[in-house]
C-alpha cells in the first residue's frame, strides 16, 4: 500500500481597517448596507414633543471613530454605513441635559433603533444610560440570523474548523456536508440547503465580494479562518435588494480589523492515527494507516496610529498526511523501465497481445500510421524524469493478481503506517 493522499493548504488573510464612509443626514430611516449597520431614532422632550436640530454623536469604543448628525424637523436622525461594533451615543440640544446611551451594538445588515427622551436641564449636567432593554426588529422585514465572533471561535467545530458547520443551528437548514473532492475544493467548503431550496441558491459575500466558484456555485471559493471572522450574517427570507443572487440564504461574512488595543490569538489542533479506532473486522497483524492532521495559526491586530490607522493579520495552515490499507494494482519493475516485451495481454478481456505504439511516428491525425516500439520497449530517453520521480513513490508488487494470474501486473497489499 502506498500513501494515497498528501495535502497541504494555507489560509492567509491580511485585513487593514478603513474609516467609515461619511453620509448626509436623511429624513427617513435608512436600511443597513449589508457590510455595515445603521443607527436610527427619534429625539423627544419629556412631554413627547420632537426636538429638532439636536446633535447626535456616536463614538466607537474600539477605535475612537466618531460620526455626527443633526435631527430633522420631525426630531428624527439616521446614521448610515456604520461599521459593526459597540458605540456610545450622545445627544445634545439647547436647554436640555446631554444624554449618553452606552454600549449600543451595531451589526452588519441591521438597523439599530435608539430613541431618546431628553430631560430639561443645563448643558453641564449629563444623563448616562448604561443599559437598555432589547427591542423588537421594527425597521426591517427580513428574516435574519447572526453568528458572532465569540460563537465562531468558542463553539465546537468539526475537522478543518469551518464556520459553515454552524449554519446547522439555523431553522430551515439541512445538515452541512462536505462535497466533491479535496482536489477541487481545498478549502473544504460545506454545502447546505435552506428552506427546501437547491444548495446553489445560496450566495456568500466576504467583505462585500462575491465568494463562490463560478462553475460550482454551491461552493464558496475561500473559507476564512474562524479567528479572522468578525461576524456572519445570514438572511433566509425577505432579502434586501442589495442581497441579490440568493434564493435560499444570503450569507455575509465580515472579517476583523484592528482596534486601539493590541489583541492576538494562537491555536494548534493535532490528530493522528494512534487516537483513531481501528476497524472492528481487520486481518491479523493489521496496523492503522498513517493519518496525521495538523492545523495551526494565529492572529494579531492593533493600532498603527491611535484612532486613525489599524492593522490586522491572520494566518492559518493545514497539513494533512493520510494513508490507507487494501489491495491495488501496481506496475512491476520491468514496466517501470519501459519494457513491455513480456506483456502477454489480458486473459480477462481476451486480448492475446498488447502493442505499445510510438506516438511520434503518427502521420497527421491518422492512428493507423503509428509504428510500434521495437520489441515493445520504450527507450529510456523517451520516459519523462517527472514520471520516474512519481513511480518511485509507488511500492513494487508483492502478490499475484487472483483474477489474472498470468498477468505480470502485481497486486500489493498492506499499509503505510507510522
Amino acid at each position: 500500500m502506498g500513501e494515497i493522499n498528501k495535502f497541504r493548504h494555507v489560509h492567509f488573510a491580511l485585513v487593514v481597517a478603513i474609516g467609515a464612509l461619511l453620509a448626509g443626514c436623511w429624513s427617513e430611516p435608512l436600511g443597513a448596507q449589508v457590510l455595515y449597520g445603521s443607527i436610527v431614532g427619534a429625539v423627544v422632550d419629556p412631554t413627547g414633543a420632537v426636538v429638532p436640530k439636536a446633535t447626535v454623536t456616536i463614538t466607537s469604543k474600539a477605535t475612537g471613530l466618531s460620526r455626527e448628525t443633526i435631527t430633522d424637523e420631525a426630531g428624527r436622525y439616521s446614521i448610515p454605513n456604520v461599521l459593526p461594533g459597540t458605540y456610545d451615543l450622545k445627544v445634545t440640544a439647547s436647554g436640555f441635559r446631554p444624554l449618553v446611551r452606552e454600549n449600543v451594538e451595531v451589526t452588519i445588515n441591521t438597523v439599530a433603533r435608539v430613541d431618546v427622551k431628553l430631560e430639561v436641564g443645563a448643558l453641564t449636567e449629563q444623563v448616562t444610560v448604561a443599559a437598555a432593554a432589547a427591542m423588537l426588529q421594527t425597521d426591517k422585514s427580513d428574516v435574519r440570523h447572526e453568528i458572532t465572533s465569540v460563537a465562531v471561535t468558542e463553539l465546537p467545530l468539526p475537522y478543518y474548523r469551518n464556520y459553515q458547520s454552524l449554519l446547522d443551528l439555523l431553522p430551515g437548514t439541512t445538515p452541512s456536508a462536505f462535497q466533491n473532492a479535496i482536489v477541487d475544493t481545498p478549502a473544504r467548503a460545506l454545502t447546505t440547503r435552506v428552506n427546501g431550496t437547491p444548495r446553489n441558491m445560496n450566495n456568500t459575500l466576504t467583505d462585500g465580494a462575491v465568494n463562490i466558484f463560478v462553475w460550482l456555485p454551491h461552493h464558496t471559493a475561500y473559507v476564512q479562518p474562524v479567528e479572522s471572522i468578525e461576524t456572519v450574517n445570514i438572511s433566509t427570507n425577505a432579502f434586501d435588494a442589495e442581497q441579490g443572487l440568493s434564493g435560499g440564504a444570503a450569507i455575509t461574512v465580515v472579517t476583523k480589523s484592528g482596534t486601539n488595543e493590541v489583541h492576538g490569538s494562537a491555536f494548534w489542533f493535532h490528530n493522528n492515527q494512534h487516537w483513531l479506532a481501528a476497524p472492528y473486522f481487520r486481518a491479523a497483524g493489521f496496523r492503522k494507516p498513517k493519518d496525521i492532521f495538523n492545523q495551526f495559526g494565529g492572529t494579531i491586530g492593533g493600532p498603527l496610529k491611535k484612532d486613525k490607522l489599524f492593522y490586522f493579520f491572520s494566518f492559518e495552515g493545514t497539513y494533512y498526511r493520510q494513508g490507507g490499507s487494501g489491495n491495488w494494482s501496481v506496475p512491476p519493475a520491468t514496466f517501470r523501465e519501459g519494457d513491455f516485451s513480456t506483456w502477454p495481454g489480458c486473459t480477462v478481456c481476451g486480448a492475446a497481445f498488447s502493442v505499445v505504439y510510438d506516438p511520434a511516428t503518427m502521420v497527421g491525425n491518422d492512428p493507423r500510421t503509428r509504428q510500434p516500439f521495437p520489441n515493445n520497449r520504450i527507450p529510456k530517453n523517451r520516459i519523462s524524469p517527472i514520471f520516474d520521480s512519481i513511480q518511485k513513490l509507488i511500492p513494487l508488487p508483492n502478490q499475484v493478481s487472483p483474477t489474472d494470474p498470468a498477468n505480470t501486473w502485481g497486486v500489493t497489499s498492506g499499509h503505510r503506517g507510522a
